[in-house]
């Protein structure tokens, strides 16, 4: 179903249509995959009653959803100067002589190499402040456990301050 049958069929079930029409319209845009519209459709109907207004705001909504989208013509010629500038940097890179290319191949391979180091470096200092976070967080556990229990029989003092030993 296209959007103009489907308004034109709610515009008909506003005017002279039943529930059931609305129902049956619904099941057919789920079975088409209209899913949302299905939805929308659907619960204009209450009880066997059929709310018109609603059922008129749902069409105006397929309406203004199925409107033509402006173009912007500016993204087009902005798309075309840069395959122009890409086709320029293509033609440029394939005028180069070989040696030149392969040298600056292995520059940037190097460039690589030294980010992928910075970056393993970084991460290592990560990993290691949050181990020694984690360290120092275990430290404060084992502290408070320790202070709430007894050293020679290892059972929790009572409130007094005495143990099972």
């Amino acid at each position: 179903m296209n959007a103009a049958s489907i308004t034109e069929e709610i515009e008909l079930i506003v005017e002279i249509g039943e529930a059931g029409d609305a129902l049956a319209l619904a099941k057919r845009l789920a079975a088409d995959e209209q899913t949302a519209w299905a939805i929308d459709v659907r619960r204009t109907v209450t009880r066997g009653e059929l709310d018109r207004n609603a059922l008129r705001a749902v069409g105006g909504r397929i309406v203004a959803a199925c409107r033509p989208v402006p173009i912007d013509l500016k993204l087009f010629d902005a798309l075309t100067d840069m395959e122009a500038g890409l086709r320029a940097a293509l033609a440029a890179d394939a005028a180069t002589p070989s040696t030149e290319r392969r040298a600056r191949g292995a520059q940037q391979w190097t460039e690589q190499q030294r980010y992928a180091e910075r970056v393993s470096a970084y991460n290592q200092q990560v990993e290691f402040v949050n181990r020694e976070r984690g360290r120092a967080v275990n430290r404060a556990q084992a502290a408070a456990v320790r202070a709430k229990t007894c050293g020679g029989c290892f059972q929790e003092k009572a409130a007094n301050g005495s143990c099972g030993c």
